[in-house]
């Protein structure tokens, strides 16, 4: 047997016949509603105790009341003089900080008749009371405390059940459109109407549905709908309506679709010069090399915190008025020549350092002497060479 303990507090449905009558203070005062029956297998929901292992939410399961249980004198006592409400309270419970807000009238003189629990109810609220006398609003919930024990078996009348409530404590009593019960909890008339009939309301246009199942399921498409009108979509740091702003929520997943194939398209190219540790050591080889053959060029060539490319440049620039450098660049400044022409300028000053440089010769003008002198004036042999003549 599988058995787990919860602690849950839900709004249940309950059945009621009663009769109605006006106090002179205008109270309405129902006697003898039904709020309860056992024993009873009720459809629960997972998500409604906040999830439980093992059950899938959106799937219903049975739960058992027995009648030990719902009429049990701890249950009598702790629903003898709770509030009425209409419809449920945040958190299904009335306490000292919020009855005042929420209650409508009060239960009294609890007790069990024909296998339901009844109470005599005084509504003293005008709104509600209108609900009521118009039959618009007249089905009846607990709201309690419980355990809820995982139990599988079957009750009485043969309905299977995977779970019945323990020790149950009545916090307040709640008029509802509709009841979990069936629609005989409810604030009685003294003249019912024999058809059964539950008010359904879709798109603000209510309609009165006679088969329980079927109002029950609309019911229920209504809630989801409701809740998923009032969803929220976060996107990253956004947070969009569903309901009113799907146009923006698409143009937004659109964007980051876009986003997403422009980084997928950009990886293969970060891969690539994704710095390994073997480009690592061949990066700080060659640097290492640039450093040497700037030295070689200018021995006070400043290299501390400086990129190879900076280096180059400096070395270039210390030596601008070699011809050769003139040459390579054509004229461009040091400043405005590009990473390429610094490079083979660099290469050529590398290249011809500590050498003799004809190239500096090369594009430097011949040097001549200018005198008035005859060119054609023959020199006079010396006397040491005077022999060589005869």
């Amino acid at each position: 047997m599988n058995r787990k303990l919860l602690h849950t507090k839900i709004g249940d449905f309950a059945p009621s016949q009663s009769s109605r009558t006006l106090t002179p203070e205008g109270f309405l005062l129902c006697v003898g509603a039904k709020l309860a029956k056992a024993p009873q297998v009720r459809q629960y929901y997972p998500e409604e105790f906040g999830g439980i292992e093992g059950f899938k939410n959106g799937a219903s399961f049975g739960v058992y009341t027995s009648a030990d249980e719902l009429f049990s004198k701890a249950t009598l006592k702790s629903a003898e003089g709770k509030d009425a409400t209409n419809n449920h309270p945040p958190g299904n419970q009335v306490n000292a900080a919020t009855w005042r807000g929420y209650s409508i009238g009060e239960l009294s003189n609890v007790r069990e008749e024909d296998g339901y629990l009844v109470g005599d109810l005084l509504i003293k609220d005008k709104e509600a009371i209108e609900l009521i006398q118009t039959n618009e609003k007249i089905e009846l919930s607990l709201g309690y405390a419980a355990d809820l024990v995982l139990e599988t078996g079957v009750a009485p009348d043969g309905t299977p059940y995977h779970a019945l409530f323990k020790n149950i404590q009545v916090n307040h009593v709640a008029l509802v459109h509709y009841g979990r019960c069936g629609g005989d909890c409810r604030v009685g008339d003294q003249h019912p109407n024999p058809e059964k009939t539950m008010k359904i309301i879709v798109d603000g246009i209510p309609f009165d549905v006679a088969d329980e199942a079927l109002a029950a399921a609309i019911k229920k498409q209504q809630d989801q709908l409701e809740n998923l009108q009032a969803a929220k979509l976060k996107i990253g740091d956004q947070e969009f309506s569903i309901a009113s702003e799907l146009t923006t929520v698409q143009a937004v997943a659109d964007k980051l679709v876009v986003d997403h194939k422009e980084l997928a398209e950009k990886v293969p190219e970060l891969e690539k010069n994704q710095v390994t540790p073997e480009k690592l050591e061949a990066l700080a080889a060659d640097r290492a090399a640039v450093i040497q053959d700037a030295k070689k060029i200018d021995a006070n060539i400043k290299t501390d915190g400086c990129s190879c490319e900076q280096i180059k440049r400096d070395v270039v620039q210390a030596k601008a008025g070699d011809a050769l450098v003139s040459a390579v660049l054509g004229g461009v400044a040091i400043g405005d020549a590009a990473p390429q022409a610094i490079d083979s300028a660099f290469r050529a000053l590398v290249a011809t350092a500590g050498a003799y440089n004809p190239a500096n010769n090369m594009f430097q003008p011949k040097s001549t002497t200018v005198g008035d002198k005859d060119p054609n004036e023959k020199k006079a042999p010396s006397k040491q060479d005077a022999y060589k003549t005869l």
